[in-house]
């Protein structure tokens, strides 16, 4: 919860030095929508999401933020369920291209992501019976990480493709490194 005070802090205080301020948008506005999940190693299929996203309008086209994201991706088989869940906390850039009704742009998130995991195993015991046994690394660290990103806004509908690229992963767990397909909406910061 501290990072995240602190996250917030530091991009309002960020936006109120800011000398220039947007002359054609609302100066805040916040993003929050759903996102699907594509893992990059082999562990994990696919995976569901959330976003949310203040931001404020430093320029027309220049916006900056705090995000929080979850992800939570698994796979299974005939004796086995894997789930792993992605928390970040970052800042966000964002640049509009122009100030029209569709508004592509291009950005980059920089933040921690907090990482876990769970395997759920299935057997059959000597007796005849099924079991379950839960095994795995419930909480492997926060890592920093970048998400570099493109989309673009309709009115207040917003779509984006994201690559969150974290580092410093222990061998074996760069399936957290996900590709993210976001649908959402944002509030606040239309024309003025």
């Amino acid at each position: 919860m501290k990072k995240i005070f602190t996250l917030i802090m530091a991009c309002v205080v960020f936006a109120g030095v800011a000398s220039a301020q947007s002359d054609s948008f609302k100066s805040f506005r916040v993003d929050a929508g759903l996102l699907y999940a594509m893992p990059g190693g082999d562990a994990l299929d696919a995976g569901v999401g959330y976003y949310l996203n203040p931001k404020y309008h430093i320029t027309d086209n220049v916006l900056l933020g705090a995000k929080l994201e979850g992800a939570v991706m698994g796979s299974a088989n005939e004796d086995a369920f894997d789930v792993s869940a992605v928390v970040s906390y970052a800042a966000t850039f964002d640049y509009y291209f122009n100030t029209n009704s569709f508004r592509p742009f291009v950005g980059m998130d920089a933040g921690i992501y907090s990482l876990g995991s769970i395997e759920f195993d299935s057997s059959t015991d000597l007796g005849g019976g099924n079991t379950i046994d839960i095994n795995g690394d419930y909480d492997l660290g926060s890592k920093f990480g970048i998400a570099p990103k493109v989309g673009f806004s309709y009115g207040h509908f917003d779509m984006a493709l994201q690559y969150n690229l974290i580092f410093g992963q222990e061998k074996g767990y760069d399936e957290y490194n996900y590709m993210s397909v976001k649908l959402g909406f944002h509030f606040g910061g239309g024309k003025k």
